[in-house]
């Protein structure tokens, strides 16, 4: 490629940011104007969304649904761990008397054994988390669907969550919308 070509590259380059820069700069005067101009009618406002979550009842269909699943995977636990016990204790009652080829089975028995428990627990707890995740997914979804009609019906520009941390400064001015919320998903 010569001279020539490069420099009408590199200006091509530099006219399309000039023009890119200008109508940023342009759209960003726009919005600073409209803004100042609408600054009166910004309204905000916040949810305890902790609490509603706490009265939904599919939030609460959620948590005995997960519950049931907990305790039957405990029980399995539990039952593979009173197995790996009295295969524990069988060998250590008749260790003495066993060969060194039946020791080593055993042994080996016991360690696979220990494994299995190791990963079944590991899968659990993966099992646990995934199926909590989608149990929870139509909850929220319901729940931001909810905050979403309250914040257009009542005209907020933003509704923060009340308890997520984020929220730094509330102002008397910020409306606790966690009642229109509840009232939207027909619950107390």
């Amino acid at each position: 490629m010569d001279i020539q070509n490069k420099v009408l590259i590199i200006e091509v380059e530099k006219n399309t940011t000039m023009r890119r820069f200008t109508f940023t700069a342009l759209i960003s005067l726009f919005l600073i104007f409209s803004a100042g101009a609408n600054a009166q009618n910004l309204k905000f406002g916040h949810a305890n969304v902790q609490e509603i979550m706490q009265v939904m009842p599919e939030f609460k269909e959620m948590q005995k649904t997960m519950e049931a699943e907990y305790n039957k995977l405990e029980n399995q636990l539990a039952t593979m761990q009173e197995e790996y016990k009295k295969m524990e204790q069988e060998y250590i009652q008749n260790n003495q008397t066993l060969g060194a080829e039946q020791r080593q089975q055993k042994e080996q028995q016991l360690m696979e054994t220990s494994q299995k428990i190791q990963t079944f627990y590991q899968s659990t707890q993966q099992k646990l988390s995934q199926r909590q995740q989608e149990l929870q997914q139509p909850v929220m979804e319901k729940l931001r669907d909810a905050i979403d009609q309250v914040g257009k019906e009542g005209g907020f520009i933003y509704i923060f969550a009340e308890n997520s941390g984020a929220t730094v400064y509330q102002s008397d001015q910020s409306v606790d919308v966690t009642p229109l919320v509840k009232q939207k998903l027909g619950i107390n």
